[in-house]
């Protein structure tokens, strides 16, 4: 039994020993992994935060270089990146070597789903400006473990520029408020009565939206240059969305007559849903606005305050470019009595746009940031009631053989077919100046007035074929008046009968059809309510439809002739008729001075209406604006700085 039982504790002995031997080992190797752990950890950890630092450095390379970007040149741009790039990365020494690379071109956002190495910088094209500055930094991870060593860091970021931008209109028709003017522009637009009034417009006037965030509110896709250019939508939601986006405790009390104003426009029970238009003019589509083509993220062009009356106006000129909706029939009657009543009609052939965007060119010359104003054909039927009395004309003595008068019979009403187009003005961006030392912006609008046509008499499809240009226009002589033709030969009477004299008259505005291009420099402040500032202003030499007809008229480029396809001697000679036929066009001179003799008493004054109160700020409003144009600044911001994009 003893020594079993020595046996049993000999055996148990070696037992702990070996049990002891086997916790050495397992604890030996729970502490190589907690080790093992720990160094890998503290690689990852020094990796991450090389990663960080190397990123950072990056990232603030291309913000400091993208702000230096110009249109043309990535050499300043280029220059300050790697400069600001060695600065910072002289903190970092435990990485050196680093490989700084510096790319530019011009921002476009990738297309949904795109891969996440995808940054979006591309090329500069010819009619494109630099944006946008990559950085990529590449260097040697400083690692712990030497299985490590052969490790690469690489840190990559892309910046955009935000440089300043404005927005703009030219020849829109509200630089002067005229609430009749503006309310017989919105009948005749609308199909309706609008009887809005001054302080309502005013209030339209002085109000602004910002159309990112009306784009956001109406759901439209703006997020790529094919979306916004696809986008659409219709009058009655453009008013709506506005309505909706318009604060309604603002302490600025023109929003709250705006937002009054705008609901009476949705009442009116006219159907609005039919007017549709796009929202960004194209070389293919008419458009709300003119963006900047350069610009490859249409939300920083969008993120722009425009007033609300502008919006209005535009964006019902824009929808009545298309054909006629049942409801507008384009056309109303200005009652100008006693002299004469006149029956407009108008359309618009291309509508004004707004232009949104930076200042300055492209490399080719194009303006990055244009605004057009409308091309707009009227007519005016004007009738007019000649004297009482009547009055010889023409008393002609062909030869001492026959004699020849020519009469207006009295009190006739005179139909004057006055049309009229002024060709496309331009006013484009030049450039914006920020002013560190005051609030407020300087901005240089290049501004171009529209050539002007006028044209007495007919033409027929004036408004059928819009889309032919005035010069190829079909354009016919109308009957100014009827006349009486007393022929006699040797006292002999021969014949007594009426006979029509036609007419045309057909000049420019200015009539040496040259217009100049002027610069305009406003003072925009931000802070301070548009209703504050002068922010409209006028170029060219500014002419009235009337006046300009009768200086024409006095400048002898009335064409009259009489129209003798009638007449009939019956069984006369007819080498007889033809002496006689032109014995009265040799002396068109002397009748051409007889019939202004009788038609200027009346025509002055009728001339003198067309240019006033009732007549000429509608025409103004609609943006026949005879050797000038109207433009007004309607905001403009100065965020010279960059952003990352990648």
């Amino acid at each position: 039994m003893t020594y079993l039982t020595r046996m049993n504790k000999g055996r148990r002995v070696a037992g702990r020993r070996v049990t002891q031997r086997g916790s050495v080992v397992v604890n030996f190797a729970i502490a190589a992994f907690v080790i093992i752990v720990a160094v890998l950890g503290t690689e990852i950890g020094v990796y991450s935060f090389q990663k960080r630092e190397l990123q950072k450095a990056a990232d603030l390379a291309a913000l400091s270089g993208a702000v230096r970007l110009q249109p043309d040149s990535c050499v300043a741009g280029e220059a300050m990146a790697r400069s600001n790039a060695a600065e910072n990365l002289a903190h970092l020494a435990h990485l050196a070597p680093v490989t700084t690379d510096v790319a530019c071109g011009r921002w476009v956002r990738p297309a949904e789903g795109a891969p996440e190495t995808e940054d979006g910088l591309v090329s500069v094209g010819p009619d494109d400006n630099y944006d946008a500055l990559r950085v990529t930094l590449t260097a040697l991870y400083d690692s712990i473990l030497p299985a490590f060593s052969n490790l690469s860091l690489e840190a990559k970021a892309v910046a955009q520029m935000d440089g300043p931008q404005a927005s703009f209109t030219v020849g829109s028709g509200v630089a002067r408020l005229n609430a009749g003017a503006l309310n017989q522009l919105l009948s005749l637009l609308l199909g309706t009565n609008v009887t809005l009034s001054l302080a309502d417009y005013e209030g339209l006037a002085n109000t602004n939206v910002n159309l990112l965030g009306l784009a956001k509110a109406l759901g439209l896709a703006v997020g790529t240059y094919d979306e916004l250019a696809a986008a659409d939508l219709d009058v009655g939601e453009l008013l709506s969305g506005t309505v909706g986006l318009l604060p309604r405790d603002s302490v600025d009390p023109a929003v709250g007559v705006a937002l009054n104003a705008l609901n009476v426009l949705l009442d009116l029970g006219v159907p609005l849903e039919q007017l549709s238009l796009a929202v960004l003019k194209t070389a293919s589509q008419n458009g709300l606005l003119s963006l900047d083509l350069d610009t490859r993220d249409p939300s920083t062009a969008l993120d722009t305050d425009v007033s609300v009356l502008n919006l209005l106006l535009v964006g019902l000129q824009v929808a009545n470019a298309s054909d006629d909706p049942s409801f507008v029939s384009g056309a109303i009657n200005v009652p100008l009595q006693p002299l004469a009543n006149v029956g407009v009609r108008a359309k618009v052939i291309e509508p004004p746009s707004i232009g949104v965007g930076p200042p300055g060119y492209t490399a080719s010359g194009r303006a990055r940031t244009a605004a057009h104003t409308a091309v707009v054909r009227v007519y005016l039927n004007t009738q007019v009631l000649t004297p009482a009395g009547g009055d010889s004309l023409l008393d002609v003595n062909l030869l001492g053989l026959a004699r020849v008068k020519l009469a207006a019979p009295a009190g006739q009403v005179v139909n004057l077919p006055i049309y009229a187009e002024v060709a496309p003005g331009e006013a484009v961006l030049e450039s914006v100046s920020c002013r560190a030392s005051q609030n407020g912006h300087e901005v240089t609008l290049g501004v171009t007035p529209g050539l002007a046509h006028v044209y007495l008499g007919h033409i027929p499809d004036a408004f059928e074929n819009r889309s032919t240009r005035w010069a190829n226009l079909q354009k016919d002589r109308f009957k100014l008046l009827n006349l009486n033709l007393d022929a006699s030969l040797l006292g002999v009477p021969l014949l007594n009968v009426p006979v029509n004299l036609t007419a045309r008259l057909d000049f420019s505005v200015p009539r040496n059809g040259a217009v100049t291009r002027q610069e305009v420099t406003f003072d925009y402040d931000p802070e301070e309510p548009r209703s504050t500032q002068n922010l409209t202003a006028s170029v060219g030499s500014q002419r009235h439809l009337g006046a300009s007809i009768a200086d024409a008229i006095a400048a002898g480029l009335l064409d009259v002739e009489l129209d003798t396809s009638g007449l009939s001697l019956g069984g006369a000679d007819l080498a007889l008729l033809s002496n006689i036929i032109d014995g009265l066009g040799n002396s068109l001179g002397d009748l051409l001075n007889g019939v202004l003799a009788l038609l200027n008493p009346v025509l002055a004054p009728v001339l003198t209406l067309l240019d006033g109160v009732l007549l000429g700020p509608l025409l103004e409003a609609l943006g026949l604006q005879l050797g000038y144009a109207d433009v007004q600044l309607m905001s403009a911001s100065c965020d010279a700085s960059a952003k990352l994009v990648h």
